[in-house]
């Protein structure tokens, strides 16, 4: 009889399968990624890497909450040790954690990107449940920390958190139909117009930028 598997050798072998994905994510289109590559990836069978995540979204979905989690680390740490002054500080921190996210966690901003359009489309749904659960009590914990300063409120803080995600959203999502636009264009140079190129990363910075300014304004009136 074949033996069962320890928890400890599951959570280890469900990480094996994420860690895998992430990189397939970085490299290939997410429509063109099947699970049978990221089963091959990692020495598993095809039918096995089902029984860990019942879905494509589930297994992606998963790892989002993992790079959520790193987030929220991250957020609480640098909260911790900020020590508040003014709004200028508010928006020091979270620019500076944005174009951290930005340039050293392309994972989680492509996946962010797809959270609400596909991954929670076709997820676990107890999962998902879960997931959220999950995050909303981390941040919930992490804005009652940063209100503690006594320079912006909880609800506050999470309106900046949540337009930001709106932003990195938008702006991911505008670079990729450009793309596709360049590649039809890439093919029939003679009869379309040039679209000029952008780097989103930089696009979404200042973007947060703007909205800051615009929300200390109002705060002010």
């Amino acid at each position: 009889m074949k033996r069962a598997m320890s928890a400890e050798a599951k959570a280890a072998r469900a990480k094996q399968i994420m860690d895998a994905a992430a990189d397939m994510l970085l490299s290939t289109d997410y429509r063109h990624l099947k699970m049978s590559s990221i089963a091959k990836a990692v020495g598993i069978s095809n039918g096995l890497i089902f029984k860990y995540f019942k879905t494509k979204e589930t297994l992606f979905l998963s790892l989002l909450w993992r790079e959520y989690e790193k987030r929220l680390d991250y957020l609480e740490a640098e909260t911790e040790k900020t020590a508040f002054r003014d709004f200028s500080d508010v928006q020091e921190l979270l620019l500076s954690e944005l174009e951290h996210l930005l340039y050293q966690n392309p994972v989680y901003i492509k996946l962010e990107s797809m959270r609400s359009i596909i991954l929670e489309k076709n997820a676990d749904t107890q999962l998902l449940l879960k997931m959220k659960e999950k995050f909303y009590g981390r941040v919930n914990a992490w804005s009652r920390k940063f209100s503690g300063s006594g320079i912006i409120s909880q609800g506050e803080i999470l309106d900046i958190f949540f337009a930001e995600i709106g932003i990195i959203t938008g702006c991911y999502l505008q670079n990729a139909i450009l793309n596709d636009a360049r590649n039809i264009i890439s093919q029939d140079r003679d009869n379309m117009p040039e679209i000029s190129e952008t780097d989103f990363r930089e696009e979404i910075l200042n973007r947060m930028k703007y909205y800051l300014q615009g929300y200390k304004q109002n705060m002010d009136n």
